[in-house]
Parts: structure tokens; C-alpha cells; sequence
């Protein structure tokens, strides 16, 4: 894939993104980075949330008070981190002439991309057979929490119902706690996202060989209860049903996440087969309980595992965590520094392959994205749009794409129709 010139897969194609939250919008953004045009949908009663659900814009407006659902529509990092690229269309979907817009600008498009709850596509008159009759070959992708068909189709489809649903609840937690706990990340939306967009690039090559569109029913739980891999499978073999072990393994020992000098600084250690254990005696410095007869082999090293994390994190605690990631790794021994977010924003690695780029927002100002990640090295594929404000494009997509004239979108601006602004009565 060569961005420099010009010669994306999917250079030339337009995307119709009626989504919202984040598997969808982040769906739309791959496809853009992958070469297509992205208009993003929504009404100014009923916008992206993550237009306004946050208010993460301390450096935005006074910081004195939080801003106001119109204030930070524009500017709120999370919809900025997973929109930008597109161009952005306000229109009101229950009017029959937004509604009209909207079909008017799939047929044009090629890929036609939501994940709003079942049934609210077919409600405002612009699901997949509505989109077809206008763009017979559109491939039409649906993304939801659990699919298009009942019995559960219309249940909540948040991250936290997602994960419960699909496995990783009970997986993870400390060690021997009864309790399951949430991941601390909404793996069901990105998860999700990319399992649509291979069904998308599959559905593209079809329709070059056949010329037919296609309805893709794409269920966040499904694509992500395949995360759970061998304890699924170690289930359905062995009956045996895994409990949570934290930060172990069932079989590498040790592996741990271990306290290192500083502030909330960890690395994190693991401990494959015998290879990796003499290696990690030899970055301690060889010392005297690593040759224990106790700890000869793994079961061994398992069942004393807690004797084992006392000695290791008595090493770890005297250096941070980035001085024992390197000891260890140049040891041979797999070891990570456990990163925050400012640690991630600042690494050396991620700024070597261009991962966090600056783009100008016309009201925010300078920001910093995450890059493509399709074409990242030497030369990163740059950022060519910020994500748009709301309606920001009106004028743009009517003129260019549906023909309107100055008056005709001016009447439309004066009917609510399309918008610029969101209605901030109704958040």
C-alpha cells in the first residue's frame, strides 16, 4: 500500500457512516485510511454521543465550569479520536426530505456503514432494502451487540453487557476472587470494527467479481467471544472450566506483574520454559533461591509461585520499570514495562513509526491523533483531515454531490432539514 502516491485499496470509493459511539465510527475511519471518502451522518436531534456524553476538554474553553453539550460537541477527544477524516453532514432523518438526502448520497456510495439498535434503521426508512433500491450493489454493514436475530437482537449492547456476554467476564479478576470484573476496556467495539471491516474488504472483492451487494449482519459478542480461545476449547474437550488467575499462567511460571521503584511503576514477566528461568537468574544476578531444587521445573515453580513473586519483586522494587525491562529482555527474558498514557504518548518506538500525529481542529486547535496503522514506519501516512464539526460540510456534499444550489440548501438550513448545529435541548 503505497499512501504516498495515491494508491490506496480503496482510493475512489465513498463510505455513507450513519454510526455512532465507537465500533461504528471506528469502522468508517479504517476505510478511510484505507483510501475511501467518508461522509459521517447525524441529526441535530439526534448526534454521534460521543459528541457530548464525555466532557474530557480541560484545555478547551473555561476550565472554570464544564462545558456545555453545544460547547464541547466540537471538540470532545473522543468523537475527535475516531472520526477524524470525514466529512460531516447534518440532517434531520425524520424529515422526509433528509431522508431523501441520505439515499440520494448511497447511491453514490459503496459502502453503507451503521450500528444503531435493530429495527431503528427500518423506523426512519433506510435500512438495507431502502439503500438497495436506490444502489442495488451497496454493500450495506450492520453492526450490533448481538446480531440481527432474535431472541436476543434487541438487547443492550454497551461494552460491559458485550463482555459479560461473551466470556471474558468470567475469566478475568484476581486470583481466586469470586468476583469477575470488567477489562477496564470495551474490547466489543474495536473487536467488532475489525471483524466488520474484513467482512467489508470481502464483500468489495465479491462485488468486483459478481457485481452484487451485499447485507453484512456483523454481532459484536460474536466477534469477541472468540477471544477466549483455549479456555473455550479447553471447556468444550476437557469440561474443565477455568478459574481467574490474574496475572498467571496455566502453564509459564512465573508470570507476574511486579512493583518496581517510583510511582505506580510495573513490569510485567514471563517465564515461558526452563530457557526463560535461567535467563531471569542470570539478570537477578544469580542468587541463591534461584537454584533451588524447589524451583527445578514450572509445576514446581507453579505451586510456589507466591514465593517466587516475593523474590522477584524484591529485585524489580530497586529499579524502574523501564531499567528492568531492559535487563531482562537483554537477559532473553520476555518483559515489558507496564506504560500509561503518557508514557504510550511519549515512547520512542511509537514516535519512530509516526503512531501519534498533529492535525489542526478548526476550534479545538492543534491536536494529536492516532495515525493509521495501516502505513506506519519511515514515511506515516499523514492525517489529512481533523474530524468534522457538526454539519461542517453541509454546503460542501450538497453542492458537490447532489447538485443544490446556494437557495435550495439555504431553504433546507431554514427548515432545521440540515443543520449545523446540534440541538442541545434535546441531549
Amino acid at each position: 500500500m503505497d499512501w504516498a502516491s495515491g494508491k490506496l485499496p480503496l482510493a475512489g470509493m465513498r463510505v455513507i457512516d450513519w454510526s455512532l459511539y465507537w465500533a461504528g465510527p471506528y469502522l468508517s475511519m479504517t476505510l478511510h485510511d484505507l483510501g475511501a471518502e467518508v461522509i459521517k451522518i447525524e441529526s441535530p436531534g439526534n448526534w454521534d454521543p460521543m459528541r457530548t456524553v464525555i466532557d474530557v476538554n480541560r484545555y478547551a474553553g473555561d476550565k472554570a465550569r464544564p462545558m456545555t453539550p453545544q460547547e464541547r460537541s466540537n471538540v470532545n477527544q473522543h468523537y475527535n479520536e475516531w472520526n477524524r477524516g470525514k466529512l460531516g453532514l447534518g440532517v434531520d432523518l425524520t424529515d422526509e426530505r433528509g431522508r431523501q438526502i441520505v439515499l440520494d448520497l448511497a447511491a453514490q456510495a459503496d459502502v453503507f456503514v451503521e450500528n444503531h439498535r435493530p429495527g431503528a434503521k427500518a423506523k426512519l426508512g433506510i435500512d438495507y432494502d431502502d439503500v438497495a433500491a436506490v444502489k442495488p450493489d451497496i454493500i450495506y454493514a450492520s453492526i450490533s451487540g448481538f446480531g440481527q436475530t432474535e431472541p436476543e437482537r434487541n438487547a443492550m449492547a454497551l461494552g460491559a453487557p458485550v463482555e459479560l456476554a461473551s466470556g471474558l467476564f468470567s475469566l478475568n479478576g484476581y486470583l481466586h476472587d469470586e468476583t469477575p470484573a470488567k477489562t477496564g476496556f470495551s474490547y466489543g467495539d474495536p473487536v467488532g470494527a475489525l471483524a466488520a471491516l474484513s467482512a467489508i474488504l470481502l464483500a468489495l472483492r465479491g462485488r468486483n467479481k459478481s457485481g452484487a451487494g451485499r447485507y453484512l449482519d456483523v454481532a459484536m459478542r460474536d466477534a469477541l467471544s472468540f477471544g477466549i480461545g483455549a479456555a473455550f476449547t479447553d471447556w468444550s474437550a476437557n469440561g474443565d472450566v477455568r478459574s481467574r488467575r490474574g496475572n498467571r499462567h496455566p502453564v509459564y511460571a512465573p508470570q507476574g506483574v511486579y512493583r518496581c521503584a517510583g510511582d505506580d511503576e510495573w513490569v510485567a514477566i514471563s517465564v515461558r520454559d526452563n530457557a526463560d528461568w535461567q535467563a531471569l537468574g542470570a539478570a537477578l544476578g544469580n542468587p541463591a533461591w534461584h537454584g533451588h531444587p524447589a524451583f527445578a521445573d514450572a509445576a514446581s515453580r507453579r505451586l510456589r509461585h507466591d514465593q517466587l513473586d516475593a523474590q522477584i519483586e524484591s529485585w524489580t522494587s530497586q529499579r524502574s520499570a523501564r531499567d528492568a525491562e531492559s535487563a531482562l529482555q537483554q537477559a532473553g527474558v520476555p518483559a515489558g514495562a507496564v506504560l500509561d498514557f503518557q508514557q504510550l504518548g511519549e515512547d520512542p518506538q511509537l514516535a519512530a513509526r509516526g503512531a501519534f500525529l498533529e492535525v489542526e481542529h478548526p476550534v479545538f486547535g492543534k491536536e494529536v491523533r492516532a495515525s493509521s496503522q495501516w502505513a506506519r514506519g519511515e514515511q506515516p501516512q499523514q492525517i489529512d483531515l481533523p474530524a468534522p464539526c457538526f454539519g461542517q460540510h453541509n454546503h460542501e456534499l450538497l453542492s458537490r454531490l447532489l447538485g443544490m444550489d446556494g437557495d435550495a440548501i439555504d431553504l433546507l438550513e431554514r427548515d432545521g432539514v440540515v443543520a449545523n448545529e446540534i440541538n442541545a435541548a434535546a441531549d
